[in-house]
C-alpha cells in the first residue's frame, strides 16, 4: 500500500480542469518525503495553483504520483460570492496579475457566479526552509497573526490600488494583505510606542507603532482594539492589539468595502518624509518561526 503524505493547509479544496491548448511543463514524480508545499515551492507556484492544475481535491500526495506544473494559466468558475480580490487571495496571485490575465472583463469589479476566470501561474516567492536575518527587527519580531488563523498570502506590496476619497486614482499599495476571518486576533510584531491610533480614511481603524528609531509598523482595517491601547502608550512584542476587520475606504465606521484582512505595512521614518518599505521578507521570516 502506498504511503500517503499529508500536509496541513489553510484554504478551500478546489476542483477544476485545464483548458485545452494551455501548455504544461514536464511532469514531476513525487518522491518520499514530498508535500504539496515542497513541490509547489520548488516550482515557484502556490499550493492552490498546484492543486488546481492537477485537479486535486485533497492535500494528499504519495510517492511515484505524477504531477503536472502549468506554465501558463488555468480556468476557474467564479462562485456567487467571489470577487477578484477573493479569487486573487484564494490562488495566491497578485490582484493586478489576475486582472491583466482577464482583459475580456469590461469591469473587473463586476463578476458573477458561473463566470469563467483565467488564473495566471505566477512566481509564488516561496518561503525557504531557513532564512538569514538581516537586522534585529527581523530576527526578534513575530508574526502578527496566530498560527492557523489566516489564509496563505503573497506579496501584494506595490501592486496597483485605485480607491481614493474623491475620484479614483492609481496608487501603490503600501503593505501586504493577509486574509483572515473578522475578529481574528492581531498581535504586535515588535515592542514599541503607539504613535497613531484611531480612524484613517484608507486604513479604517488602525494603529501605528514605532518599533525602533527608523521603523514604524502599521496595522489597518481592524474591527476593534484591545483594551488599554492609548496614544503614546507602549506595547510588547506579541501583545494583543485588536482584531481583523474590513473597515476603511470611507468616513469613520465604513466597513465591508472588501473582504476582512490585516493590512500590514512598514515605514522608514528616519527621513524628512516617511517611506513605505516592503514588509514581505519580514513576514516570511516571522511566519517561518511559527512552524
Amino acid at each position: 500500500m502506498k504511503q500517503m503524505i499529508k500536509m496541513s493547509l489553510v484554504g478551500t479544496a478546489l476542483s477544476m480542469t485545464l483548458l485545452s491548448g494551455h501548455s504544461l511543463a514536464a511532469g514531476y514524480t513525487v518522491q518520499q518525503g514530498d508535500s504539496l508545499w515542497s513541490v509547489a515551492s520548488a516550482n515557484g507556484i502556490t499550493v492552490n495553483q498546484l492543486k488546481a492544475v492537477n485537479g486535486l481535491s485533497s492535500d494528499l500526495i504519495y510517492p511515484n504520483q505524477q504531477l503536472q506544473i502549468s506554465t501558463s494559466s488555468f480556468p476557474y468558475t467564479a462562485g456567487s460570492s467571489d470577487t477578484m480580490w477573493i479569487i486573487s487571495n484564494k490562488f495566491g496571485v497578485p490582484l493586478q496579475a489576475l486582472i491583466d490575465t482577464n482583459p475580456q472583463l469590461a469591469n473587473p469589479s463586476n463578476i458573477w457566479g458561473g463566470l469563467q476566470i483565467h488564473i495566471p501561474i505566477v512566481n509564488a516567492t516561496p518561503v525557504k526552509p531557513s532564512l538569514s536575518f538581516t537586522n534585529k527587527l527581523m530576527s526578534e519580531g513575530r508574526f502578527p497573526l496566530g498560527k492557523g488563523t489566516y489564509e496563505p498570502f503573497t506579496n501584494s506590496f506595490a501592486v496597483v490600488r485605485t480607491w481614493s476619497p474623491g475620484e479614483q486614482t492609481v496608487r501603490s499599495h503600501e503593505g501586504v494583505d493577509i486574509a483572515a476571518a473578522k475578529g481574528t486576533p492581531i498581535y504586535s510584531a515588535s515592542a514599541g510606542t503607539i504613535i497613531r491610533l484611531g480612524w484613517n480614511t484608507y486604513g479604517g481603524y488602525r494603529v501605528t507603532i514605532q518599533a525602533n528609531d527608523s521603523t514604524a509598523l502599521y496595522y489597518a482595517h481592524m474591527s476593534g482594539y484591545a483594551s488599554g491601547l492609548k496614544l503614546g502608550g507602549t506595547v510588547g512584542a506579541g501583545q494583543l492589539l485588536g482584531y481583523v476587520g474590513s473597515t476603511g475606504y470611507g468616513p469613520e465606521g465604513t466597513e465591508g468595502q472588501f473582504e476582512p484582512h490585516l493590512h500590514f505595512g512598514m515605514y522608514k521614518t528616519d527621513a524628512s518624509s516617511w517611506e513605505a518599505i516592503d514588509p514581505f521578507p519580514y513576514l516570511q521570516a516571522w511566519e517561518q518561526m511559527l512552524r
